[in-house]
């Protein structure tokens, strides 16, 4: 995991617009969501760290917005972004994947 570079995760999300992903979001404590499935239509990469991130979705609409993030993962069918609270524990994570997650 290295310090999030937000172009590069602007870059690797945008390969992905106009087809269907598969979204892990993981927030500690208190939500979980997986392989929840959309097609991206748009991509915002915000802030100067810790960063936003906001997905667009399209088929069905929607949006997620995630905050507070400040690490990233990037790989051939995978881009994970995670951040840490002050005692640095993972407190929140988003994945973005083109195959489902298992289970």
């Amino acid at each position: 995991m290295q310090a999030l570079d937000p172009k590069r995760v602007q870059i690797a999300l945008e390969h992905w617009l106009g087809r269907a992903v598969y979204v892990h979001l993981e927030v500690n404590p208190g939500a979980y969501w997986r392989n929840g499935t959309a097609v991206l239509s748009a991509v915002h990469v915000r802030g100067g760290g810790p960063h936003r991130v906001f997905l667009e979705f399209a088929e069905p609409a929607g949006l997620i917005h995630i905050d507070d993030v400040t690490h990233m993962v990037i790989e051939e069918h995978l881009v994970v972004c995670t951040g840490f609270d002050d005692r640095d524990r993972l407190a929140r994570t988003l994945e973005i994947s083109d195959c489902p997650f298992s289970m």
